[in-house]
């Protein structure tokens, strides 16, 4: 009798378990909004290298890196090199990338190795602004677009021995580049999660 009462058991058991785990898999399907295809129900994409209306030379390469690798790792659609093979043009623009000095320091008049009333940066900060859109091909039927605007900081050259009174613009134009690599796929995931979700 015992051994049927905990048979019973069990079963009442597994069958409990496997009701909560399919009704919690199934609200967190219900949950997500994000689509599986791209507006439009595009599957096939070009994407042309990024408009760049910025001063800042070559970042467009790092923009649309960011934004192929974001629709290849999504799986949700194919990037095709030829527009006649493709869906749908997923075009970037870069509007603007302005670069700011976040914080300075004035150095005291009585420094013996820098000249007086110096003024140093010490931080800079990074402000990218950039416009998406997907349009159906061979045709101006706009599917979906997007402004994206994120800014990043990095540290600037830091002068502290008497011996070195100028800072290395390689360094504060590399720490820049790197920055704007960063940023650029900060924001393509930002845009292309967006895109998926049609907001």
């Amino acid at each position: 009798m015992k051994q049927f009462l905990s048979l019973i058991f069990l079963l009442l058991t597994a069958s409990v378990i496997q009701f909560m785990l399919l009704s919690t898999s199934g609200c967190a399907y219900k949950l997500s909004s994000r689509s599986q295809l791209l507006p439009g129900n595009v599957k096939r994409i070009q994407i042309p290298l990024f408009k760049n209306k910025s001063v800042e030379p070559g970042v467009e390469v790092f923009f649309t890196n960011a934004l192929k690798t974001e629709a290849l790792k999504s799986s949700v659609v194919s990037i095709q090199d030829k527009e006649n093979q493709s869906e749908g043009i997923l075009q970037g623009t870069i509007q603007s990338i302005d670069v700011v000095a976040e914080e300075s320091v004035i150095q005291a008049k009585d420094t013996k190795f820098l000249p007086s009333e110096t003024v140093i940066a010490t931080q800079y900060k990074v402000n990218a602004t950039i416009e998406l859109v997907l349009k159906r091909k061979g045709s101006t039927e706009i599917l979906w677009s997007g402004i994206f605007k994120q800014g990043s900081n990095y540290t600037a050259p830091q002068i502290t021995l008497p011996v070195i009174n100028t800072a290395n613009s390689l360094y504060n134009h590399s720490a820049k580049r790197q920055t704007l690599d960063a940023l650029s796929k900060e924001m393509m995931q930002a845009a292309f999660d967006r895109m998926l979700e049609n907001f």
